[in-house]
């Protein structure tokens, strides 16, 4: 059975992100972009990192390398390679949450993916298949259990999903055996852009007028940081290491 609690609190989420796109959020210019990709773990939504913002830059930097790498790019690939990260900090008030830290709701998702796996057979369809780095099936049962749970009589709509992320690899161990894995994180999938209560910049903490001015003055800015004094910035490599989800 569903444990579907009203969370009355609230977290901070991190999330990855070029500094254009950072500056016009906590400028109120525009908003989080709602991931639609079918191979996000938890499903459609905003995709924070909680209490992680270094989990959330090296993300974002992951994200830029595959840009980097990315062969005949477009002017809108070119300034995502290239332009400076930024991780922004938001507010926000978990709400009616699906959270995967509940043993219930463990079991609910499975039975939502028996159901889910029952309906593709009736209809003949093929089964999303997870792989290393997209997990369309997980997305797919989500998306299922989150339709179900909107016609359920006197349910309420799911304002977030909270999720651990353990990577499945055993390279991620620290020594053999260990239950003890680089890069485990929790994810928030916020569902209700209400949930979110306030935004500001966390990442890069040293900006000029002129540089805030740029980024939302212009639909499309092209930021370089110059070399300012300012706390330095600790950023793990993350290169060779595949995150949970796209954000």
């Amino acid at each position: 059975m569903l444990r579907f609690d009203d969370y009355h609190r609230t977290v901070v989420g991190y999330h990855g992100t070029g500094l254009t796109a950072a500056l016009r959020i906590v400028n109120r210019i525009e908003g989080f972009r709602r991931s639609q990709k079918d191979y996000d773990w938890l499903g459609r939504g905003i995709y924070f990192w909680e209490h992680a913002p270094r989990q959330a830059l090296r993300f974002a930097r992951l994200r830029q390398e595959q840009y980097r790498r990315k062969k005949g790019k477009t002017p809108e690939d070119v300034r995502r390679a290239t332009e400076p990260l930024a991780v922004v900090a938001c507010m926000i008030r978990l709400g009616f949450c699906f959270d995967l830290l509940e043993p219930e709701n463990i079991e609910y998702i499975q039975e939502s993916f028996l159901d889910y796996q029952e309906s593709m057979d009736v209809g003949g369809a093929p089964l999303p298949r997870n792989t290393r780095k997209y997990r369309k099936l997980d997305c797919a049962v989500f998306e299922y259990a989150y339709k179900v749970i909107s016609k359920t009589k006197g349910a309420a709509p799911v304002d977030t999903t909270r999720g651990v992320y353990v990577p499945a690899g055993g390279t991620q161990r620290v020594w053999s055996g260990s239950w003890i894995a680089r890069d485990t994180h929790i994810q928030l999938c916020v569902r209700n852009p209400a949930s979110l209560l306030g935004t500001w910049l966390h990442t890069p903490d040293h900006l000029e007028v002129a540089d805030v001015r740029e980024a939302i003055q212009a639909p499309v800015a092209a930021i370089r940081l110059p070399d300012r004094p300012g706390p330095e910035v600790v950023e793990d490599d993350a290169s060779s290491k595949e995150a949970g989800t796209d954000a």
